[in-house]
């Protein structure tokens, strides 16, 4: 829309695409129906993320081993209903965690082979979609859960997160977590788009501004190793293998009181389960830049 139309003409006045018609008879009535569809979308993803979390727990069959690898066996699935009280919201995180990231027997995540067969009208059962979650969830398909750091904080409204390993910004709509977040914390979220918005996902992990570059060192560990089989391996590659090992940089964390020791001790447990050596850890060179940056320094030496 040109700056014209920023004016919002009165409903009388002539419209603002040079029409000659009034703003009421011309484009009033397409803007009033392209915000109630972004009103949908919103409303959409609220309704949209239970009924997710409802289809996650409807496959128990395939928690055993996404329980072992999100909670790095600290916890067994019988404990599954004291998650919320052993860890922050333990038990939406994990399922969130499920349905975005771990794949099924097929490979496909729940929620790609959710949106699959909804894409195709195949039958869903008791997973039910009007129109609105329907096209939020085929968006979400490729979503996986990332760190991000708060770069700025719009109280009451949202936040500015920075994606910590593309750099990218998004703003995100949350007016409660705009109210006790700080800037420079880290946030380890699932972050989807409805319209022209961006929301967090079920729940998310908070963690203070010192964690930021011990946990990029330690996703640099792992996607170092995934290089040894696949040296052309991504951040995105990493993340649709290994996504949870975010939360099990969290788990590492201590509770109470700070221990400066702790992320020398993660990174250097780390590198002695993963057997790096000096040698592979010389394939992190470069890690974070796109092939762009890449050739652009190597064609400036």
């Amino acid at each position: 829309m040109s700056s014209t139309a920023a004016k919002k003409p009165g409903r009388n006045e002539p419209c603002w695409c040079g029409s000659g018609k009034k703003y009421k008879a011309c484009h009033l009535p397409i803007e009033e129906a392209e915000r109630q569809a972004k009103r949908k979308l919103y409303q959409a993803q609220d309704t949209l993320m239970p009924k997710i979390i409802e289809a996650a727990q409807g496959v128990p069959e395939a928690f055993p081993q996404a329980f072992s690898l999100f909670w790095k066996d600290q916890y067994s699935i019988e404990q599954m209903s004291e998650l919320d009280d052993l860890e922050d919201r333990g038990a939406e995180r994990f399922l969130t965690w499920f349905a975005f990231d771990h794949p099924l027997e097929d490979g496909k995540t729940l929620v790609e082979t959710l949106a699959d067969k909804a894409e195709a009208n195949e039958p869903l059962g008791d997973f039910t979609l009007d129109e609105q979650e329907k096209e939020l969830l085929l968006s979400w398909k490729s979503i996986r859960l990332r760190p991000y750091l708060v770069k700025e904080i719009y109280k009451g409204q949202g936040m500015l997160l920075e994606d910590m390993l593309s750099n990218e910004q998004v703003t995100v709509d949350d007016r409660a977590a705009s109210r006790f977040v700080e800037l420079d914390e880290v946030v380890i979220a699932h972050i989807v788009p409805a319209a022209d918005k961006h929301f967090i996902a079920g729940s998310a992990a908070h963690l203070t501004p010192d964690t930021a570059e011990p946990l990029l060192a330690f996703v640099e560990l792992h996607l170092a190793d995934v290089r040894r089989n696949q040296a052309d391996a991504s951040w995105d590659h990493l993340l649709r293998e290994r996504s949870y090992i975010l939360n099990q940089f969290v788990q590492q964390l201590p509770r109470e009181a700070p221990d400066p020791n702790i992320f020398e001790q993660i990174l250097s447990n780390t590198r002695t389960a993963l057997k790096l050596t000096g040698e592979s850890l010389g394939q992190m060179v470069g890690l974070g830049k796109d092939k762009g940056e890449e050739e652009k320094e190597s064609q400036s030496e």
